[in-house]
């Protein structure tokens, strides 16, 4: 998705606002992708001013402040554009929100910075290697030769199979003739 900065948006705006063009003229002369943009940069920009226009790059918020905007989405019947443009945030953060209230409740907006994608972060590895004790080692020699065995015993059994589907294939393709 293309980011568009409030000097940007501005000009968009006030060449609408000043000219006789439809929206759908506007967005083709300053090449924004959907005409819906423009609308929620208009209407932001009608109640917040340039504030409404500026992006908001990782602010945290509080769960009381997630929780009063889903609270107000659930009591007023509003979209959640305009519910955006009222509390001045994000209208993906309160799609976001509604969401993850709806799956989670309350707590999940505790931890609703946590959820999601993780990290691309490289994590440091723990290079401390705590030798097995000999009893461990024993145990996971037994559980592997088991599972090894369990293995080996499956896959005979599917060859046993195939086998005989193939035999029983080869019959009804060449049956025998009988005279």
């Amino acid at each position: 998705m293309t980011k568009y900065d409030c000097k940007f948006k501005l000009k968009a705006i006030n060449f609408y606002k000043n000219n006789d063009v439809s929206l759908k003229e506007t967005c083709k002369k300053f090449n924004i992708k959907s005409h819906s943009n423009l609308t929620y940069w208009i209407n932001s920009y009608n109640f917040n001013g340039v504030e409404g226009l500026k992006l908001k790059a990782n602010k945290k918020y509080s769960v009381e402040f997630k929780a009063s905007v889903v609270n107000y989405y659930k009591t007023h019947e509003i979209n959640p554009r305009d519910l955006a443009i009222i509390y001045n945030i994000n209208p993906s953060q309160v799609y976001s929100w509604i969401k993850i209230f709806d799956l989670h409740g309350i707590d999940g907006l505790e931890l609703s910075g946590k959820v999601g994608r993780p990290s691309m972060k490289k994590h440091k590895k723990n290079d401390k290697v705590v030798p097995l004790t000999d009893s461990e080692r024993n145990k996971y020699i037994n559980e592997i030769i088991n599972l090894k065995s369990k293995l080996y015993n499956t896959e005979m059994e599917n060859d046993i199979i195939k086998k005989r589907i193939a035999l029983e294939m080869k019959k009804d393709i060449f049956p025998k003739h009988h005279k």
